[in-house]
């Protein structure tokens, strides 16, 4: 208990950072958790119905409710505030250098804060190389340098 009363802001920090590793972690893994988004029939049918609702609220005199359907997204949730979490382990990384607090805290607060920017970041690195290769291969298959597959 006395090293982390000595060590407040590395301690935080890697708990911090420890925290955000780990719902990167599972998010990746088991996400993701929002339900799917509705088809685009049911899309082009709401605003149909809402464009009809609205003519026949103009015709009568009346003005139409504008209803904001909002719904959270969890998995926006997560992803953010994984980063949020991560930056401020940083953050109290930092101070705790500032302050002259124990290398292992310190070290520690940054590799897991650290960690979790790297996996965020990797994770779109190869999101964007699979786009990419999908991409020159479509061509490939346009141009007919491919044959069909």
């Amino acid at each position: 208990m006395e090293i982390l009363s000595q060590n407040k802001f590395s301690s935080l920090g890697m708990l911090l950072g420890a925290i955000a590793l780990v719902l990167g972690i599972v998010h990746f893994s088991f996400g993701p958790f929002s339900s799917p988004p509705p088809s685009l029939e049911k899309v082009v049918a709401e605003q149909v119905a809402a464009v009809k609702k609205g003519i026949i609220a103009g015709i009568t005199g009346n003005t139409p409710a504008i209803a904001e359907n909002r719904t959270l997204d969890v998995d926006r949730i997560l992803h953010n505030g994984g980063i949020v979490l991560a930056i401020a382990g940083l953050g109290l990384a930092f101070i705790g250098g500032m302050r002259k607090e124990n290398r292992w805290g310190i070290r520690g607060a940054m590799a897991f804060a650290g960690g979790t920017l790297i996996f965020h970041t990797v994770l779109f690195g190869i999101g964007v190389v699979c786009a990419i290769i999908v991409l020159m291969v479509i061509l490939a298959i346009v141009s007919g340098v491919l044959p069909g597959i």
